[in-house]
């Protein structure tokens, strides 16, 4: 399955039923971070519409990595539209296996696409690998806030009347768990943050002694 098991129709709710979202999860997280320069990833990012986001908003170079050549191609189209073609960067890999050097990663972000990675200890320590001194990853699935939750909620169930279901089979607590104990074996200092809005892991990386 592809990082966010994505249906013919994913790009065209990423774009229009999903799209308030994005600017509001990407302001908490940069406030909540204080990062704003250097190099940003949007892992499994679909059309990139939270990279994107993050872009808006600072100065960041933004790679939206993504396992479908098809997302990849949506996402350069999208960072076009939105005239950032000089600071998004679409990338085709995997998660379990990145392209990126040690210590590269000034900010990480990843929305839904946890959920369908099929080694989770595995991507996470690859998260780590590439995060840089003190970077900081965001890695779950949130709406932003519990209002926006509500209100998409209702337009997909109008859409999928299952898509209730499928929800809370990946918020189910031995998924999260399962996501909590891979992030703990990467001996990077993480906490989860979980509330009506979403789940979130969130992995800080701190700075060697000698940085």
């Amino acid at each position: 399955m592809s990082e966010k098991g994505k249906s013919p129709g994913f790009p065209y709710i990423a774009e229009h039923i999903f799209a308030p979202i994005y600017p509001v999860i990407a302001a908490h997280i940069v406030e909540d971070s204080g990062i704003k320069q250097g190099i940003c990833l949007d892992l499994g990012c679909g059309i990139a519409s939270l990279g994107i986001a993050v872009a808006d908003i600072t100065e960041m170079q933004v790679y939206g990595v993504d396992i479908s050549a098809e997302m990849c191609r949506r996402s350069k189209d999208k960072a076009y539209r939105h005239c950032l073609s000089d600071r998004i960067f679409p990338l085709q890999a995997d998660v379990h296996k990145l392209p990126f050097r040690n210590d590269c990663a000034n900010l990480i972000v990843s929305r839904g696409s946890v959920f369908f990675w099929n080694d989770l200890p595995v991507a996470f320590k690859e998260i780590s690998r590439i995060l840089a001194p003190g970077g900081k990853a965001w890695v779950g699935g949130g709406f932003g806030t519990k209002e926006l939750r509500a209100q998409i909620s209702e337009k997909m169930v109008e859409r999928d009347p299952e898509w209730h279901d499928s929800t809370k089979d990946r918020l189910s607590p031995e998924n999260l768990q399962a996501i909590k104990e891979a992030g703990m074996q990467t001996a990077i200092p993480c906490r989860a943050v979980q509330d009506d809005s979403g789940f979130w892991l969130v992995l800080s990386k701190g700075v060697s002694k000698g940085g």
